[in-house]
């Protein structure tokens, strides 16, 4: 009988397409912070980035598309939930063809990453629970790595990240993607997955470690969906434990007392300064509903000819690809979510870290796409795509040994316990 780590390799041999693919999307935005390219316009120390390097990304992905479609072909395995790839081919064809009327690397950007993702988890063969854990422990300690590095090397010599304005408290730190937006979504996975890999003092540093450097961020989608997701938290502790909940009743004046008086010497201080910098970064996530609703009809069907570039997602997918498409996309998410939580909600105590991490990621991408295009950003609308479609076509499968010893041993002792009894 074969080892559980000789089935892991020859495992991991098979889908060496697929992570291939997931290290190209994890790394490749990993020169714009040491060369300093970016956006000179919401980056004014940087430099634009090079053709060559906006294209890059998809001629990397390219071979493994066409490498993926000959393996998959030769398969001739059949295709479960076929509807979530007809669904995702037309999804991708209508953006695609949508260049015809006018070349907008939005509608590539869009379209690419849907397809790439697709037929890279199609050709793959089961990808094991304890490979996505290693992956997750490499990408914390990367998160964590670059977040400090780049602390250091402002504090001590003034080094500036991208989106960062010298002489004010627009400082944002987004890791080795130096994207703070879409570093936000790496730092919710890999919350989700810590909250469920570890236990006691190690869970807690780690943890921690994650809220100060999702603070770190800035982003004001991610912190109000870190208020958000507390509040859910405490509100369902509190509906388990009513004695919990009648004492945070009567604490709640007081906190609210507290809460107004802080939010009004913030805003004297700091945050009035912040509030100032950051006005026309707010102004634009504002949707112009008023100005689009006067003429639905130029959208309405097959959206308008040309992409109007919006930071709110969801209602700038209606009027730039029309409610047919729109509808279908949110279809997709939804359909994606619910295998996820699906999935989540029947895996076995050592795969659970893992379902938690996308779960919450999950929930983010849909959540944050209210006020930004994370269905644009590379790479999280590319990790998104992986990792949810391997859930949806069934091809997580279980570790062979324990991925989390605590966890382990934890429930074998429970289950020790229940059968003596």
């Amino acid at each position: 009988m074969d080892r559980p780590i000789v089935k892991e390799a020859r495992r991991a041999n098979k889908n060496y397409l697929f992570w291939l693919g997931v290290v190209l999307c994890t790394l490749y935005q990993s020169y714009r912070y040491p060369l300093k390219i970016g956006d000179t316009g919401t980056s004014p120390t940087y430099s634009g980035t090079p053709l060559m390097l906006q294209a890059g990304k998809y001629i990397l992905g390219l071979p493994l598309i066409a490498i993926s479609v000959v393996r998959w072909l030769s398969k001739s395995e059949r295709l479960p939930r076929w509807s979530i790839a007809i669904g995702t081919l037309f999804l991708s064809s209508f953006s695609l063809l949508k260049i015809l009327d006018g070349y907008d690397s939005q509608y590539l950007g869009l379209s690419f990453w849907m397809i790439f993702s697709l037929i890279l988890v199609l050709s793959a063969d089961s990808v094991s629970v304890s490979t996505i854990d290693k992956y997750f422990l490499i990408l914390l300690v990367c998160a964590f790595g670059s977040t400090v590095l780049q602390i250091f090397l402002f504090l001590a010599f003034g080094r500036l990240p991208a989106l960062a304005f010298e002489g004010s408290y627009l400082v944002r730190f987004g890791g080795f993607l130096d994207d703070p937006n879409g570093f936000a979504a790496i730092w919710f996975l890999l919350m989700g997955w810590s909250y469920k890999r570890f236990e006691g003092r190690t869970r807690v540093l780690i943890l921690a470690g994650i809220v100060v450097s999702l603070l770190l961020t800035q982003s004001w989608t991610a912190i109000a969906f870190f208020l958000a997701m507390l509040f859910f938290c405490v509100l369902v502790y509190a509906a388990k434990r009513p004695l919990y909940a009648v004492l945070a009743i009567c604490v709640l004046p007081f906190f609210v007392v507290f809460l107004v008086r802080a939010i009004s010497w913030l805003q004297e201080s700091f945050l009035g300064e912040m509030l100032e910098a950051k006005q026309s970064s707010i102004e634009e996530h504002t949707f112009p509903w008023t100005l689009w609703a006067s003429k639905w009809t130029d959208w309405v069907l097959l959206g308008g000819w040309r992409y109007n570039t919006y930071e709110s997602w969801w209602p700038a997918a209606m009027v730039n690809f029309g409610v047919l498409w729109f509808g279908a996309y949110l279809v997709l998410i939804t359909a994606l979510l619910f295998y996820m939580q699906r999935a989540s909600a029947k895996a076995r105590p050592d795969a659970r870290p893992v379902y938690a991490g996308l779960l919450l990621f999950g929930c983010y991408f849909a959540f944050g796409s209210l006020n930004l295009p994370f269905p644009l950003i590379f790479p999280i609308n590319a990790l998104f795509f992986l990792f949810f479609f391997l859930v949806a076509f069934r091809k997580i499968e279980a570790a062979d040994h324990a991925t989390v010893p605590t966890i382990d041993r934890n429930w074998h002792r429970l289950e020790a316990k229940a059968t003596s009894e």
